[in-house]
């Protein structure tokens, strides 16, 4: 599961995750498409609002980096 796929597991909306972090939508668009080690700095937060394991988020973030390290290599 990418970062995408976590986000959207645990929340309605990208605008609603972006309430729950505090952040605009547009830093969650960031985190999903070119910086998903961004978002662990808000890991507690996943933790105590949605009852998340933090390992779950850890693992959608290293997903989301292998699939953009794809990306840029097939460029």
């Amino acid at each position: 599961m990418n970062l995408k796929q976590f986000i959207k597991q645990h929340f309605e909306s990208l605008d609603e995750a972006a309430d729950v972090l505090d952040v605009s939508r547009r830093t969650v668009e960031n985190y999903i498409y070119v910086n998903p080690s961004g978002i662990l700095k808000h890991s507690a937060k996943f933790v105590q609002r949605k009852d998340v394991n933090p390992l779950e988020l850890f693992d959608a973030v290293a997903e989301t980096m292998e699939q953009l390290n794809e990306t840029k290599t097939k460029q």
